[in-house]
């Protein structure tokens, strides 16, 4: 029987576009029961898990249509997209640490299908089993310190002999002798509040580590990403215990009273997924190299 011109113009299963493609957020041990949130980065689809032995991948599928590697390009140089898009991400990711020690995947990592998410489970499994117990009862919180310079400025005198000294001797002069005393006083200033500067970020950054059980420090970033006047001298991030966590706290606040009338002030956030203290597989779709940090990560909390 000859078939319909319907039939004949079908097209067969095999040249159907690929549609969906799979995004991971995490990865964490099989036994952990986690409540998943129902909807995913792609709204259309909810959040599941993929389990392969001790560990599971906390995925969802999205819409190649939005999440496509040549869509995807030009969806990241939009900044409301980006803006909700990494908003999505870390708060499925927070609903997950909420409950469980996890891995975290970078923004953006896309599988193209379930086989390849179930592939990367099979290769990196004894890695992330490794992982998963390094990280257990471990949390990352981040810390960023600025500084006013005038505020420092005015109290300079208070924590640096020399300008103290070149502040006594600029007394006792006059006229031009004054005026090329005011001059040397407003370089050593300069040079002393660079060396506070400094001093209080290492300072600050050695004694936290002192109650973390690994810590990083993050490029510096500019006041047209912080929308901030004072110039940011520090950007650490503490991988710190549960048990722990109070002496991380009552150091910062040490520093805060140490530091804090000299015009320099710590914003810390978290608890965080330990972004910058595991290494996140890549996707074979695309992965966006957006750091989380600068997009959604200087919330306060």
């Amino acid at each position: 029987m000859a078939r319909s011109a319907k039939e004949t113009q079908r097209p067969s299963r095999a040249a159907q576009p690929q549609m969906h493609g799979y995004y991971v957020y995490a990865i964490t041990s099989s036994l952990s029961l986690v409540r998943l949130p129902e909807k995913g980065i792609d709204p259309t689809y909810p959040v599941c898990a993929l389990p392969d032995r001790a560990i599971q991948a906390i995925v969802s599928k999205v819409s190649l249509g939005e999440f496509g590697q040549d869509v995807l390009e030009t969806n990241l140089q939009s900044p409301q997209w980006l803006a909700a898009k990494v908003y999505a991400h870390e708060s499925i990711s927070e609903a997950v640490l909420a409950h469980c020690t996890l891995i975290p995947i970078r923004f953006c990592t896309i599988f193209e299908s379930e086989s390849r998410v179930r592939e990367m489970l099979g290769e990196h499994h004894d890695d992330f089993v490794n992982t998963l117990t390094r990280l257990e009862g471990k949390k990352e919180w981040g810390l960023k310190v600025f500084g006013d310079s005038a505020i420092l400025a005015q109290r300079i005198g208070e924590v640096s002999d020399r300008v103290k000294r070149l502040e006594m001797e600029m007394a006792e002069k006059s006229g031009g002798a004054a005026y090329l005393w005011r001059k040397r006083l407003d370089e050593a200033i300069a040079v002393e509040i660079d060396r506070v500067s400094i001093e209080c970020a290492q300072r600050g950054h050695d004694r936290l580590s002192s109650h973390a059980e690994e810590s990083v420090t993050n490029p510096l970033q500019g006041k047209e990403i912080t929308s901030r006047k004072e110039e940011m001298i520090l950007n650490g991030a503490y991988l710190v215990a549960d048990e722990r966590l109070g002496a991380f706290q009552a150091e910062l606040a040490g520093l805060e009273d140490e530091y804090g009338a000299l015009g320099f002030s710590f914003q810390v956030s978290g608890p965080w997924p330990p972004y910058n203290f595991v290494a996140s597989p890549s996707g074979k779709i695309g992965e966006s190299r957006q750091s989380l940090d600068n997009e959604g990560a200087n919330r306060d909390v």
